[in-house]
């Protein structure tokens, strides 16, 4: 790399807000439809994954969203979209 060149920064998307930033600035959400979902806030786990802003509004609103039948068909979650909300919620009080 060139002297004075930053390395490159993952950028990542909130599904919430649409907000970009660095992908250190995110919760990662890991699993796979029809599997389950939890929270990875190391982005260990393997699997697909999204992304929520670390702000406590984007989090609430997404378990808000996902607890509807629409909002759980739109990210194909189905029955584990309650224990995923809930798993959130947990997650927020603790950090």
């Amino acid at each position: 790399m060139a002297p004075g060149r930053r390395g490159h920064r993952p950028q990542r998307t909130c599904v919430q807000c649409r907000a970009k930033g660095d992908k250190d600035g995110f919760l990662r959400v890991a699993g796979r439809p029809g599997k389950g979902w939890e929270p990875d806030p190391g982005a260990e786990r393997s699997g697909r994954g999204f992304y929520l802003c670390r702000d406590t509004g984007c989090v609430e609103g997404f378990a808000r969203s996902i607890r509807t039948p629409k909002g759980s068909r739109r990210f194909r979650m189905g029955a584990s979209a309650a224990s995923l909300a809930e798993a959130l919620e947990e997650w927020r009080e603790r950090s």
